[in-house]
């Protein structure tokens, strides 16, 4: 299975995926830009595919176009 196509993430596999830190995930977690969920009973927490789609923002100007026209692959996003 493809970890695209799960459905829930722990803090390692999402950040593995947004390629940012634990404590950048557990950090956006506490400042309520990342809905995630605690098991009852457990430490585990999951996150919600769509909650890290969510997380993310395009990078363009007025909606209208890339950000830059040069440099913008330092980002690393494509």
């Amino acid at each position: 299975m493809e970890q695209d196509s799960r459905e829930l993430y722990t803090v390692e596999q999402a950040a593995n995926y947004l390629q940012v830190s634990q404590s950048s995930i557990r950090s956006y977690i506490r400042q309520g830009m990342l809905k995630a969920f605690r098991i009852a009973g457990k430490r585990k927490v999951l996150i919600p595919r769509a909650a890290l789609l969510d997380l993310l923002a395009p990078a363009r100007n007025d909606g209208k176009g890339p950000a830059a026209s040069s440099g913008s692959d330092s980002t690393g996003a494509q």
